[in-house]
């Protein structure tokens, strides 16, 4: 019950994000270069953020040299990926620079904070299963 409203917690903000921009753009009080980068920032970051709870979920149960080596790695790699898309939307998607890039990173800097608490969480259920 507990996980449940952990994880309602943090996703209020990401979705009444998604659902506010959606609204706003249905009600044209958004033009959709704005819509898009907007959104395109958000799904970047959702993206990552997804790769770094798999990431997590995948090395936990490892040994903590394989845990470290999963984690890490897959940091560095999503690192490079947020790189790549973020150029590519910036080159190709014509999007709004300051809208994409304040999106993209307010996002990320989000979704930091949560992997971090998941981490968190799992660490310490794992040190009160062992007691």
């Amino acid at each position: 019950m507990k996980k449940n409203r952990i994880f309602y917690f943090f996703s209020i903000i990401p979705v009444l994000f998604f659902i506010s921009i959606v609204v706003f753009f249905i009600s044209k009080s958004l033009n959709s270069d704005l819509f898009f980068s907007l959104f395109y920032g958000f799904i970047f970051s959702t993206l990552n953020f997804l790769l770094g709870v798999l990431s997590i979920h995948f090395g936990f149960e490892k040994s903590d040299k394989i845990f470290l080596i999963i984690v890490f790695g897959g940091l560095v790699i999503r690192l490079f990926l947020m790189l790549i898309l973020i150029v590519i939307a910036l080159k190709f998607l014509f999007v709004r620079l300051n809208s994409f890039i304040f999106t993209t990173f307010i996002f990320y800097f989000y979704y930091l904070i949560v992997e971090i608490f998941i981490l968190n969480q799992k660490k310490n259920f794992i040190i009160k299963t062992k007691q």
